[in-house]
């Protein structure tokens, strides 16, 4: 399976694909995508583990705008995506990723 940089836009299948890999991502036992256009609610978009500890989600294309996400890794790790170079400031002492369709 070939994985794309994240977030991939397949404007064929009309989805967003999502995926981590990272070290912290090898070893999570559950891990999921919030963000501003959930309303950061950690049970909606559960990713689901690939191959060689990379996780991955595709969702449904989302409206033309700007939106803000991160991974929540084991219900106690927020972790933007580091394969996206795209991120503000989250507010607080971290980072948001940014998607703009």
């Amino acid at each position: 399976m070939k994985f794309h940089e994240s977030p991939y836009i397949n404007r064929r299948n009309k989805t967003i694909e999502f995926y981590v890999h990272h070290l912290n991502a090898t070893s999570a036992a559950h891990i999921s995508l919030v963000g501003s256009f959930n309303h950061w609610s950690p049970d909606e978009l559960q990713m689901q583990p690939a191959k060689d500890g990379c996780w991955m989600i595709s969702i449904p294309m989302l409206p033309k705008g700007k939106y803000y996400y991160k991974f929540f890794i084991d219900e106690k790790v927020w972790m933007e995506d580091i394969e996206n170079r795209l991120r503000e400031p989250d507010g607080v002492t971290g980072w948001n990723s940014v998607l703009t369709v």
